[in-house]
């Protein structure tokens, strides 16, 4: 089960690098004003300006505590570095009206920093990028071009058996989750349809895929699935909407965030609420937490991208009654094992 230790509803959480320290911004001031946290997320003070104006929307820390952030000017959208603790920060790639979706848009394998691009301009084919860097982002090169989709969703590494993997959405043809163990140059498909649209998944011991689908329509519903290295695909437990997250806890076992969208055909009439599920072993789920959405008409949303050092877990909200502006806010979870 999940015990809440806390609840902040002031904040939008971006992202916590290994030291522990954190970082968001005020749902009470613009965006580009960046805010730290240094006792594990339980208060804030002001840390820095973009000096760009530019306002975080999405953050990933690397291994290291550089700090990547997809930040907006307008309708354009740059990715920002700072190796300071985001003391000072610097515009390294311009994404154009491409962007991050989630923290899993950046992940890093074999020494080298990998970033899968996403657009919400067009729900026509666009080309995208996946770009490599070998400076801790510091600059970036092109390494391949995906066609024929439409969503770059996210990223997931494999470091012991040296592979990459890149998921798309959202229709049925332009979905698929990819595999490449040559550094991204070249790719597989192991999965395509609605199975194969993933948000985010976890790289398992043997290499295999865990994941939560994110499927509105019908004819299949969403699930939390396995796949192995070669394609095998196992469904193991059915969701109530579609999964933006899948997260491996550092003491074992996993939790999956499954969504309410506005649009869609597979939930029941009662259906209004983002739910969290977890497992100890992958196999046997159960429900922990159920939040009612907010507005009929947006996303609603629950979902585990960071674990501070103590093992608490973030659950970043989107849209979700109870919560500060447009919903928003987080809690920090303590696992209690039964």
């Amino acid at each position: 089960m999940l015990e809440v230790v806390h609840t902040n509803t002031a904040y939008r959480f971006l992202a916590a690098a290994p030291s522990g320290t954190a970082y968001a911004v005020s749902l009470n001031d613009s965006e580009n004003r960046l805010h730290e946290s240094t006792d594990g997320a339980l208060t804030w003070h002001f840390k820095a300006r973009h000096p760009n104006g530019n306002g975080f929307r999405v953050m990933t820390a690397l291994s290291d505590g550089t700090l990547l952030a997809d930040t907006a000017r307008g309708a354009l959208h740059f990715l920002s570095r700072s190796d300071d603790g985001g003391v000072t920060w610097r515009e390294v790639l311009s994404l154009d009206t491409y962007r991050m979706l989630t923290p899993r848009s950046i992940v890093e394998l074999d020494g080298t920093v990998y970033l899968l691009e996403y657009q919400a301009f067009s729900v026509e084919d666009v080309p995208i990028r996946l770009y490599a860097s070998a400076d801790r982002g510091q600059t970036w090169q092109a390494r391949f071009t995906f066609l024929g989709h439409r969503h770059g969703h996210g990223l997931a590494a494999d470091p012991t058996h040296h592979a990459l993997w890149a998921f798309f959405g959202d229709t049925t043809r332009q979905t698929g989750t990819f595999r490449s163990t040559d550094a991204g140059r070249t790719w597989r498909q192991l999965l395509g349809g609605q199975q194969g649209c993933v948000v985010e998944g976890v790289v398992l011991a043997d290499g295999g895929l865990l994941f939560g689908q994110d499927i509105t329509y019908l004819p299949a519903r969403p699930h939390i699935a396995r796949l192995t290295p070669e394609g095998l695909y196992t469904e193991l437990y059915p969701l109530t909407g579609p999964a933006y997250s899948t997260h491996a806890l550092q003491g074992g076992g996993f939790v999956v965030g499954a969504a309410r969208e506005p649009g869609g055909d597979i939930y029941p009439p009662t259906e209004v609420s983002t739910h969290v599920v977890g497992s100890l072993d992958g196999v046997t789920w159960e429900e922990l937490l159920v939040y009612p959405r907010l507005d009929a008409n947006a996303n609603t949303r629950a979902d585990v991208y960071y674990e501070l050092p103590s093992g608490l877990l973030v659950l970043q909200f989107e849209n979700v009654q109870g919560m500060g502006p447009g919903g928003r806010g987080y809690q920090l979870l303590r696992p209690v094992r039964r």
